[in-house]
């Protein structure tokens, strides 16, 4: 889903990151695919955390903290992520990667939000999660699979020390 809706607005992010900050035309659209796996990263690391607050919060819903966009902390963990990016792979000089990044993701914020929100313009958590194409409920089960398998390892290494020692 958030490939579609960047498809949607990808043109008039390239427009303003080129008109706002100087980059060339092939810069600004090399930095849209950065800045979606930017918020794909982050947005499924706070997931994976149990985050889900930090995440509404960036677009406003539940009791995420307030302090608006700019104060969040699954925003700045995008935003860090974003610019290492932009230096990274593009090459462009931090404090331009940093305006870059002031002016494309808050564009593509408020896109999701919208896309997000209700007829009232409230964004619900399961609204959040159908529009970013993200599923709770599996990455939980992923987590809990991973955690298990990895219990079973220490377990295992565990048991069969015992085992040996009392065999």
């Amino acid at each position: 889903m958030l490939d579609s809706l960047l498809d949607g607005i990808k043109g008039q992010v390239v427009d303003t990151l080129k008109e706002k900050t100087g980059l060339d035309g092939g810069q600004a659209e090399q930095a849209v695919p950065l800045a979606k796996d930017s918020i794909t990263e982050g947005l499924t690391s706070a997931m994976a955390g149990g985050n889900i607050s930090g995440i509404m919060g960036m677009f406003g819903g539940g009791d995420g903290g307030g302090g608006g966009l700019m104060e969040n902390m699954v925003y700045k963990g995008i935003a860090g992520n974003f610019i290492n990016k932009l230096t990274s792979k593009l090459g462009i000089p931090e404090s331009m990667a940093s305006t870059v990044s002031g002016f494309a993701l808050p564009m593509i914020m408020d896109k999701i939000k919208g896309k997000a929100s209700d007829a009232d313009g409230n964004v619900s958590q399961s609204g959040l999660m159908d529009t970013l194409g993200l599923d709770a409920g599996s990455l939980t089960d992923g987590l809990k699979d991973k955690a298990g398998d990895m219990l079973k390892d220490k377990l295992g290494g565990l048991g069969g020390g015992l085992g040996k020692m009392f065999g």
